[in-house]
């Protein structure tokens, strides 16, 4: 079993570092990037709003969102790179949220997200030191980045309302998601498959499935293949390493 522990609400961004970065037991790191009204690539945190969250981030600027815990993408890409961080950087790329109804818009939408990808691409020129696996919900923003000159790996997260197939190294199943005879064929294109699980309820609840009293054969076999995402980096170790 391979952790990857996601940044989360409990922790400002060095403090995050300062405490998992040396953690012997994980694999790497996780976390959510969205974009701004003025095009500024961000970093934020889950929470219990996420929704809402996402929303004020993509219709206000950088400036306008002081009062919120965002720090710039670039910053942190630039101080991993700069202590040549080995493990693991994941990050979750949130959608471009827009409505489109004529074609004029459905343009405008597509020129926004091209713009993402170009900023992304920017920012991790020359980051050779990083291990970057880049994800997101928004099949037109991974097809994008795939045509990118970009050293990294590149995933689609699996979501109840798109369930169409699309090849990248790797896939995110959210807890509500989790299929195993779907990742067990995964697995064998030899895809890399990762679990989201987002409170110690999913965490409990999984770890029956995949090791606990609702264990199948088939959880036996891949158990040890598939990676698990979570934010409580002790109770990850405890639940699934010892």
């Amino acid at each position: 079993m391979n952790l990857i522990i996601q940044k989360n609400i409990n922790y400002n961004i060095q403090d995050f570092f300062n405490k998992v970065i040396n953690l012997d037991y994980i694999d790497g790191v996780s976390l959510n990037v969205c974009v701004t009204k003025d095009d500024e690539i961000v970093v934020f945190n889950l929470t219990s709003g996420n929704d809402e969250l996402v929303k004020s981030i993509y219709k206000n600027t950088y400036n306008e969102l002081k009062n919120l815990e965002l720090v710039k993408l670039e910053e942190i890409i630039n101080y991993l790179n700069q202590i040549k961080y080995k493990p693991k950087t994941m990050l979750n790329l949130i959608p471009i949220e827009y409505k489109c109804v004529t074609e004029e818009e459905s343009k405008a939408l597509y020129n926004r997200i091209n713009k993402y990808a170009n900023n992304l691409e920017n920012i991790f020129k020359n980051k050779d030191n990083l291990n970057l696996y880049l994800h997101s919900t928004s099949r037109s923003l991974i097809n994008i980045l795939n045509k990118k000159k970009i050293k990294c790996h590149l995933g689609y997260a699996i979501t109840t309302t798109d369930l169409s197939y699309i090849d990248v190294s790797y896939f995110v199943f959210s807890y509500e998601m989790i299929n195993l005879v779907l990742i067990k064929q995964e697995l064998e294109k030899k895809k890399k498959i990762f679990l989201y699980v987002g409170s110690a309820y999913e965490i409990s609840s999984v770890f029956d499935y995949l090791k606990g009293d609702k264990m199948t054969d088939l959880a036996k076999e891949i158990y040890d293949l598939i990676y698990i995402m979570g934010d409580y980096p002790e109770l990850l170790k405890k639940t699934f390493l010892e």
